[in-house]
């Protein structure tokens, strides 16, 4: 399957629905792909559906840390490669195809960047069918497989391997490296055979961020809230907002004052690089694993590290995909983010 440098767009488009606020930039994704394919005179680049059980070797590709230190240290794009053939080298075993880690955010673009140097496809799949802030939020982790060993480079080529006991270790380090890195890591993890990718990963999500966001751009918001089964929560103005970097997250908060059928209301929405909760009246409304996004009156995407005083903003709430009830991680996710909510509500 193809993808044109137009499709590449509405790529990043349908990628910033599926994001649930983070996931960092996907434009900057989109234009770090796009440059690339200008520099090797191509129209198109590729993914696949196809996944051989027995002789398929897969690696998760993408970015970590804060989506506002993101957008200052913009990576050139052969820091995914190289992330991807450290991690190979150190296993001694070569990649046949290459999946993204998350489909929102621009983790969903910049894999195409790891495929088109290593010569690699890319699958039409992720580990979360959204974006998640640490790397144990992931299918593939209540599935019962491991993130390690894992690679993680810098752009200026230094390079780490982690080995660990548990995903949860694998996170507390890798976030450590990457506070060290200056607060931005490029990773290569969840090595699979393809039967193990099967089990653990959600099919069909590149297709799906890309057919969200040509319905949004061609035919409108009621057209693409239908194709994501999702609907509209609330409206309102965002009226405050506070942010905090902590650990490598971008942490914080936004009040929005209902407009329309939701004047006199109060809400707000929580975040950690994504949005984790949206409560109204101090009550929670809507909370992840479900998909929490907004979408400004101009029918652009808002996203956490885009969030500004005065913006006028309808929240959307999309289903997550049914693998996340399948893995058992659907409830267990839910329980860390009430708890993360009460974490975040004690900030100053």
């Amino acid at each position: 399957m193809r993808i044109s440098v137009n499709d590449l767009y509405n790529l990043a488009i349908g990628s910033s629905i599926l994001g649930s606020g983070g996931g960092g930039n996907p434009f900057l994704g989109y234009k770090i792909v796009k440059a690339k394919m200008l520099q090797m005179n191509i129209d198109y680049v590729e993914y696949t559906d196809e996944v051989d059980e027995d002789r398929d070797f897969i690696i998760g590709v993408g970015g970590m840390g804060s989506p506002l230190i993101g957008i200052e240290k913009i990576p050139a794009g052969h820091e995914y490669y190289r992330s991807l053939m450290t991690l190979t080298k150190f296993l001694r075993k070569e990649v046949t195809k290459i999946t993204s880690i998350e489909i929102g955010g621009i983790n969903s673009v910049v894999p195409f960047m790891a495929s088109l140097m290593s010569k690699k496809p890319l699958i039409d799949g992720d580990y979360e069918g959204r974006a998640f802030p640490e790397l144990y939020m992931t299918t593939m982790h209540f599935a019962g497989y491991r993130a390690t060993p894992l690679s993680i480079c810098d752009e200026r080529e230094n390079c780490v391997i982690i080995e660990t006991v548990d995903n949860f270790r694998a996170e507390s380090i890798a976030r450590s490296i990457t506070v060290g890195f200056g607060g931005r890591g490029y990773i290569s993890l969840y090595p699979a055979s393809g039967k193990e990718y099967i089990n653990g990963a959600i099919l069909g999500t590149v297709s799906l961020a890309l057919e969200l966001g040509k319905t949004l751009t061609e035919q409108g918001l009621d057209e693409m809230i239908n194709l994501a089964r999702g609907k509209i929560i609330f409206e309102g103005k965002i009226v405050d907002v506070k942010r905090f970097n902590i650990g490598g997250f971008a942490i914080g908060m936004a009040k929005i004052d209902g407009l329309e059928e939701y004047r006199g209301e109060n809400s707000e929405i929580i975040f950690k690089n994504e949005y984790l909760g949206f409560l109204k009246e101090g009550k929670i409304l809507s909370i992840s694993p479900e998909i929490i996004n907004l979408i400004d009156y101009n029918n652009n995407i808002v996203t956490s590290d885009s969030l500004r005083y005065g913006v006028k903003v309808r929240v959307l709430e999309i289903p997550v995909s049914n693998k996340w009830k399948e893995v058992g991680g659907y409830e267990k996710i839910k329980e860390m983010v009430v708890k993360e909510i009460k974490k975040i509500h004690q900030l100053p």
